[in-house]
């Protein structure tokens, strides 16, 4: 089992966003000395209380200057938002500069906000990100390529540099919905999903549909085909954990509104999830968030919930996001973070 964090890093008021990038480089380096095995950077865009990590590969090597062994993912890259010539370029630099520590996460996206400010279709999410990492391959294992799709036409090029891994890092795809889980499934690609956009009870029914299509597609299981991410809290007592992550539960929520509600209503497209949100917010089903989206409880609730997971779900990686809405006080993040080492990784 390989543990990881997740890192979104949204704007915090009364704090700069350097001094925001800051206190993330700062935990990475305290995963590192508490034996966490990836740090994993989120790429979002044009919403500060979303997130201010709009370009994750540009950290990388910032990260690796500070740290000697934790790698370092993209959870993800969103391809379809990037000309894939460049992002090989960019990720392949990253692992060269980072003594090859990359792991490559990548996905097609769905927020309407950053395919709306990049003028283009959201629609087009899945085809763009089929073509963008065929051709990122290519260009990691050719020396010279040509290739002719929809959205890119690429005439006997090389790209440079060539990445420190070989054949390439490690490919990781960001999969939410039971379509992707089964597209990936057809690819034999290894998978990333977290437990925030697809709750426990929906992500076994995708995982069924993983399963199968990869067995169907004649690609075995490997030993690193799943990673997932939770929301994770440790404390003396459950009822103290949940208490600690209401108010971070709520602050995400209300941060996926200020974006969502930037939209203009002639998008569209965003409407229906707005108004879900907007639900939960008038309503917060916080007991069902726990039980079905977070792990929240003592060391040995936690143990035994991850435990359960690992062993239905086939996980490779459980990474937790430890500060889900940004509103624990920074020692105690680093307070979860120790505990979580010393008394749940040890048993799993």
């Amino acid at each position: 089992m390989r543990f990881g964090l997740f890192f979104q890093v949204p704007d915090v008021p009364g704090r700069s966003h350097a001094e925001r990038y800051t206190e993330t480089f700062e935990l990475i380096e305290l995963a590192e000395s508490l034996g966490f095995d990836v740090a994993w950077l989120a790429e979002l865009h044009f919403g500060g209380a979303f997130s201010l990590m709009s370009n994750p590969l540009m950290a990388v090597p910032v990260i690796a200057q500070r740290t000697r062994r934790i790698r370092i993912g993209t959870a993800v890259t969103l391809l379809p938002l990037h000309h894939p010539l460049s992002c090989a370029e960019q990720a392949a630099t990253a692992d060269v500069l980072s003594g090859g520590r990359l792991e490559f996460g990548v996905g097609r996206g769905s927020i309407p906000t950053q395919f709306h400010g990049f003028r283009l279709p959201l629609a087009e999410n899945r085809a763009r990100f089929d073509e963008a990492l065929e051709i990122i391959r290519l260009a990691w294992t050719r020396d010279r390529f040509s290739y002719d799709g929809t959205f890119f036409q690429i005439d006997d090029l090389e790209v440079v540099p060539r990445p420190l891994q070989v054949p390439h890092p490690p490919i990781r795809v960001g999969v939410h919905s039971p379509e992707s889980f089964a597209h990936i499934a057809d690819l034999g690609l290894p998978i990333y999903s977290g437990t925030t956009t697809t709750p426990l009870p929906e992500l076994r029914r995708c995982m069924g549909i993983y399963r199968e299509r990869l067995a169907a597609a004649g690609h075995p299981w490997q030993d690193d085909q799943m990673a997932l991410m939770f929301p994770v809290h440790v404390a003396d007592t459950s009822r103290a954990a949940q208490d600690a992550m209401r108010p971070g539960v709520r602050q995400y929520y209300q941060n996926v509104e200020t974006i969502f509600s930037r939209l203009p209503d002639s998008y569209g497209e965003h409407l229906p999830r707005l108004e879900a949100v907007r639900k939960t917010l008038a309503d917060l089903p916080y007991e069902r968030f726990c039980r079905d989206q977070a792990i929240f409880g003592d060391a040995g609730e936690v143990v035994d919930r991850l435990q359960a997971a690992r062993d239905e779900l086939g996980l490779s990686q459980v990474i937790c996001w430890f500060d889900q809405g940004t509103r624990l006080p920074r020692a105690e993040v680093e307070r979860t973070m120790r505990r979580f080492a010393e008394d749940v990784m040890p048993k799993l």
